[in-house]
């Protein structure tokens, strides 16, 4: 009978996967990402080749990904060509779910089905992980989206299938990863998983060098050849070789087998999770495919023929026995030190350079040695891809820029502009938009007039800085009640405040000038959000606004009206259902009131959906209506568990209610409500 590697006997592998494993429950389950919500594919190296492909496909980078992402894809790449499978055999949860599945069907007595490598089925199995790349990645760069996600049955698993998952697929892969798991040593990785198919490959690095070197030279030569073919070259390439060749030369660490200490018991060919024949193999350096470096083999060796070494000549040893765990982990530490320090850009694209005309020459519209290029910073709002084209989408309205680069996990952007046309200032100025923020509100009945001082700030372009500004302010205790920016440079933020508060200089200073903002978050705990805001100065004199001004000012609205019935109604009798409540000016309801007004807007005698400010100030829900449509009516209907959401005419979907309402509004004539008033005044 076999003897069996154990924890003790193969203590690095037990006890890097279980470390991994456990890490990432607490992960997800909160315990380390606190209040943030976690990223299951945050260190995802699958996800990062992926969008380095679409990077050099597309010039930008997938929605969600980062450098981080890429950094731990090209250190896969990396371990691989130097040493072996690593991530494989130490990291990756769903070999250790694997692994543990085998242990479970062993431990209860039932007989698994193997399948012999190199046999008619093994060879055939092992095209569709190859299917299985060229599909993912040929999806992705087309779509800028990560494809995988849709059947990755960790990313599903990890999610709860609440991801950007397709159902069925990751229903099939889950089941496909236990039930055949279950029966068969390694059956995903061998067969299904897409990132074996792109280590397996890269065992044959000098073949997979030589097929890009000569897509690059016929590049040179002007021969275009599709990016999908080399991708297609790549998976055959890969696949070929290792049905064929199987034994990967050029790597630095192996197992390594001593056949004079070897008695052939077989041992180590039953621990081995891929079925190599390892009792078979001749001396020195093993050379398979499949291997990991795991060193399931190495511990169940009873005479020590099998250790780990670099080369023919090494001995067993205890440090050589723990060199693979340890390069697994130096390898992603040293991807996550890259990933947070270096950057591509999510979008890098130019407009308005050259055109190619009909005979297929190239026109010079700009002169590229004259343009220039300006950093803008801590612009919050630049965060993914979907943002950064609608960066790109307010450049291209502004003359005299002709290109961006984005690095949204710095929230940078490089602009490109041509100097005889526009200036830094001038672009700075076109891309900020002014904005205003709410601190506390004031008592109207309390209050009757708002001092009124103004501050000069630098680093404050985004839309949401003076959002965080204003979170500053409001932890102070102070009696201020608002804020409102307008551009200048350096820039305009008038502070609205009490009279009663006399705030000076270095009050100010030392406020805009911290480097974080420490939010106490619901359930307890802080979320520290890095600021780098730097005060310039507070001018000279002050000023008064009237209290209700500074409500109504600070007030956002939401308007949708439905034009066909507001000519169908004109004339009848129309009435406001208002529900007032203060927490109805929080920017979640704004977000919101697009679904209440869409699902509303399917009912006869709805006219249109409001939050306004009612006749004593506070923020309400307005719906205007008129016959058949009555208050009772409208109560039931937003209080519905779900509401049908017309997306387009063919896609019309049973969500949940995004409102719960407690206290029934009151009605009022439409001609005496405060709505009625407010809108007479636009």
């Amino acid at each position: 009978m076999a003897k069996k590697p154990t924890i003790l006997t193969n203590w690095p592998k037990y006890l890097l996967q279980w470390g991994v494993l456990v890490a990432l429950v607490l992960f997800l389950t909160g315990v380390i990402s606190g209040d943030e919500p976690a990223n299951p594919e945050a260190h995802c190296p699958m996800g990062g080749l992926q969008a380095l492909t679409t990077f050099f496909v597309n010039g930008s980078l997938p929605c969600s990904m980062t450098m981080m992402q890429i950094m731990m894809g090209i250190v896969l790449a990396a371990s691989v060509v130097l040493f072996s499978k690593l991530f494989c055999g130490y990291i990756c949860p769903l070999g250790t779910v694997q692994d543990l599945l085998v242990k479970l069907r062993k431990a209860l007595g039932i007989k698994g089905i193997e399948i012999r490598n190199g046999s008619v089925a093994d060879k055939l199995l092992r095209i569709v992980k190859y299917a299985v790349l060229f599909w993912v990645f040929y999806m992705t760069a087309t779509a800028s989206e990560l494809f995988c996600k849709n059947l990755d049955p960790y990313y599903a698993v990890a999610t709860g299938f609440k991801g950007e998952i397709t159902l069925w697929m990751s229903i099939v892969t889950v089941a496909l990863v236990t039930v055949f798991g279950f029966f068969m040593k390694s059956f995903w990785c061998k067969y299904l998983c897409p990132l074996g198919a792109i280590s397996n490959s890269l065992k044959f690095w000098i073949w997979i060098v030589a097929i890009f070197a000569l897509y690059y030279v016929l590049g040179l030569l002007g021969v275009n050849v599709p990016w999908w073919v080399l991708l297609a070259l790549f998976c055959l390439a890969g696949y070929l070789l290792e049905i064929i060749c199987g034994k990967p030369k050029y790597q630095i660490v192996h197992i390594i087998k001593n056949c004079d200490s070897c008695i052939h018991c077989g041992h180590c060919t039953a621990a081995c999770p891929f079925g190599i024949d390892v009792a078979r193999a001749q001396g020195g350096p093993l050379r398979a495919v499949d291997c990991t470096l795991c060193g399931e083999c190495v511990a169940s060796c009873p005479t020590k023929a099998i250790h780990t070494g670099i080369c023919r000549k090494h001995k067993p040893s205890c440090f050589m026995k723990v060199l693979p765990a340890l390069l697994a982990v130096l390898l992603v530490a040293l991807g996550i030190h890259f990933g947070s320090r270096v950057e591509l850009p999510t979008i890098n694209v130019t407009w308005g350079v050259e055109e190619t005309l009909e005979d297929g020459t190239v026109k010079q519209l700009v002169d590229p040695a004259t343009l220039r290029t300006m950093e803008m910073e801590n612009l919050r709002s630049v965060k993914c891809y979907g943002s950064s084209m609608a960066f790109k989408a307010k450049l291209e309205k502004i003359p005299g820029v002709h290109g961006v680069k984005t690095f949204v996990a710095h929230h940078r952007v490089v602009i490109t502009y041509d100097p005889a046309v526009t200036t830094p200032e001038k672009v700075q100025e076109s891309v900020f938009t002014p904005s205003k923020f709410r601190v506390n509100t004031p008592d109207p009945q309390a209050v009757d007039s708002i001092k009124v001082v103004t501050i000069r700030t630098e680093n404050m372009y985004d839309k949401l800085d003076l959002n965080y500004l204003g979170l500053q302010m409001r932890l102070t205790g102070r009696k201020i009640y608002g804020l409102e920016s307008e551009f200048a440079c350096p820039l305009i933020v008038r502070v609205y405040m009490d009279p009663s508060e006399e705030l000076d200089k270095d009050w100010f200073k030392e406020v805009v000038n911290k480097k974080e903002l420490e939010m106490p978050v619901h359930g307890g705990g802080t979320k520290i959000t890095p600021v780098n805001y730097k005060f310039v100065s507070l001018e000279e004199g002050e000023s008064y606004v009237s209290t209700e001004w500074l409500i109504r000012r600070l007030f956002t609205p939401f308007k949708a009206q439905f034009k066909k019935r507001m000519e169908e109604f004109e004339g009848s009798p129309q009435f406001v259902y208002e529900i007032p409540d203060a927490n109805y000016e929080k920017p979640i309801v704004l977000r919101n009131m697009p679904f209440l007004s869409n699902h509303l807007s399917r009912h006869e005698g709805i006219i249109g959906i409001y939050t306004n400010l009612d006749k004593d100030l506070t923020p309400a829900i307005m719906i205007r209506y008129a016959a058949p449509m009555t208050a009772d009516k409208i109560w039931e209907l937003i209080n519905m568990e779900t509401w049908t959401i017309t997306y387009k005419a063919d896609d019309v979907r049973e969500e949940s209610a995004r409102f719960k309402f407690s206290t029934p509004g009151k009605e009022v004539p439409f001609e005496s409500s405060a709505l009625e008033h407010d809108l007479a005044l636009e």
